[in-house]
């Protein structure tokens, strides 16, 4: 259940190598932000990679599926990174939800689409399932996002994949992976001059195996599909990877319902927010959005953060804004509810509450690694936190980003900072009318900010990375752990600010149907 994007490095403002990803998943798997150092491993040793916990679909659990341990021989040396990475107590590794590495190779995954009922047969789900631990290999082992895919393409031929998809960058180029179950994949690289989103489906259309400076798919993607007849080479359409294997028409991951725009209409916004000139219908028949898209303006980390944090806002989709006219006041005058926010709609939004990490990469050719890779990363839902640029070689971070535990650990701990901005999501969906611009205008002040100093910020690090580079490194983990503490007391006066105004409002009594909305906030008190 997760949104990603990526851009190419002519496509952007400033020449970045964009990547994005909200990761949505269980909002008590409380993530922590982690910079971990280059390491040296001993000869011989393995890496065990913990058993996936990750429910299989209906027929691999009829058919007595049971997961398989992995066990890899370890790398000599592992990489450098920063990243949000979710740690179950008692596994062996952590699994980063994205992050970028010392050379500014970034990852991200996401639940894919669905295969055709007959792959679901010829290629049953793996019993060794390495899943979005991938992304940890990947930023530990891989130095180009050429080799990261190469790399989990062997992976997935080795130990078998699910149905994942995977955004792949570097300084120069990003590419979107797609695992089709059991042993198949295909990739292709974004051109430099588009943009490409991907929300829980199969997107890949034609694949052309003759043309590896663009396409890359496991040896017999095309044959096995000749032969079990998923495709017709005969036929007047071409070899499309995502139809060949796959299906939109249940596009609702491990659902059973066909719902097919769940996944689709978060496409065609997406596409809609960062090519706003391109018609595209929302309810397109063939179910095939443009893969590639060129971008008509130029796109920088806010244009993807602010796709990142929609909710359908002013289309027909809209839910909450719909209900402006028939529901002008704080309560439903039906039920005695709160009014809906945008988290309720009807619609799978992008910038939902059950995000518990979203992140934008940078990854810069024309500048030293630790200074043109930087991941701004966010904990809990999108707009109810902030993004702080955490550098490349970032080496420490905040006690308070490296508390939170997932799995059936996952609970609150008043210390993490996971937690905190958790908490203010919560309570801005809970009692949205009276509390959205309480979180959303600071956030995005503070976001705005970081933009405006991001130039001058680097110049300064350049200069001194000429002379000392040891001394640019610290001096950009210091302004990052320094923006990280500013964030953490801003949420705890948020949230302050949260409880006042709630206590304040929250009167049962039904006279509050028909004071004026003014009139109750400025009842609540201007400062809150």
């Amino acid at each position: 259940m997760c949104y990603m994007i990526a851009a190419g490095k002519k496509a952007t403002q400033d020449g970045s190598v964009l990547v994005a990803r909200n990761c949505d998943s269980v909002s008590t798997d409380a993530l922590r932000i982690v910079s971990v150092p280059r390491r040296r491993h001993a000869p011989g040793s393995r890496l065990e990679i913990p058993v996936s916990r990750e429910k299989p679909n209906a027929e691999a659990v009829a058919s007595g599926w049971v997961a398989r341990p992995v066990s890899l021989p370890q790398v000599e040396e592992t990489y450098a990174y920063t990243a949000a990475m979710r740690y179950v107590p008692g596994d062996s590794m952590g699994m980063v939800m994205g992050g970028i590495n010392e050379h500014q190779v970034s990852a991200g995954a996401s639940t894919g689409g669905w295969v055709k009922d007959e792959v679901e047969v010829l290629t049953p789900w793996p019993e060794t399932v390495i899943g979005d631990f991938l992304m940890t290999l990947v930023l530990e082992r891989c130095k180009t996002a050429r080799e990261a895919v190469l790399f989990c393409g062997a992976m997935t031929e080795t130990y078998g994949g699910r149905t994942d998809n995977y955004i792949l960058g570097d300084a120069n180029e990003a590419w979107l992976f797609e695992q089709y179950q059991g042993t198949h994949w295909a990739a292709a690289r974004v051109p430099d001059d588009c943009f490409v989103v991907e929300a829980n489906s199969f997107r890949l259309q034609e694949i052309d195996p003759d043309d590896p400076e663009n396409y890359l798919c496991d040896p017999d993607l095309i044959s096995f599909a000749i032969e079990h007849g998923l495709w017709d080479p005969d036929g007047h359409e071409p070899f499309r990877a995502s139809e060949a294997y796959g299906t939109n028409a249940r596009n609702r991951p491990r659902g059973a319902l066909e719902q097919p725009y769940y996944s689709l209409h978060r496409i065609w916004r997406g596409i809609s927010l960062l090519a706003p000139g391109l018609e595209l219908d929302p309810y397109e028949p063939t179910q095939r959005y443009p893969l590639f898209v060129p971008a008509t303006e130029k796109l920088a980390v806010r244009d993807l953060l602010n796709v990142l944090k929609d909710s359908y806002d002013g289309t027909f989709l809209d839910d909450y804004g719909a209900q402006e006219a028939a529901y002008p006041t704080v309560v439903d005058p039906e039920t005695g509810h709160y009014r809906c926010a945008p988290a309720w709609s009807g619609s799978r939004i992008i910038g939902c509450p059950q995000t518990i990490t979203s992140w934008v990469t940078q990854s810069r050719a024309h500048l030293p690694a630790p200074i043109g890779g930087v991941f701004w990363g966010g904990l809990a839902a999108t707009a109810a936190g902030p993004h702080i640029p955490w550098y490349a070689q970032n080496t420490s971070v905040p006690r308070m980003y490296g508390i939170g535990e997932a799995g059936d650990a996952g609970r609150y701990q008043p210390d993490s900072a996971y937690w905190l901005f958790e908490n203010i999501g919560n309570l801005m969906n809970l009692f949205y009318q009276g509390t959205v611009e309480l979180v959303r205008p600071p956030w995005e002040a503070f976001e705005e900010t970081l933009y405006r100093r991001q130039a001058d910020l680097e110049r300064w690090a350049s200069e001194l990375y000429k002379r000392r580079p040891d001394e640019a490194i610290q001096y950009l983990t210091d302004y990052s752990f320094g923006q990280a503490c500013r964030a953490v007391e801003m949420a705890r006066d948020m949230l302050g600010a949260l409880w006042t105004r709630i206590a304040l409002l929250n009167n049962p009594q039904t006279s509050r149907v028909y004071e004026p909305i003014q009139a109750w906030k400025d009842n609540a008190g201007a400062v809150y």
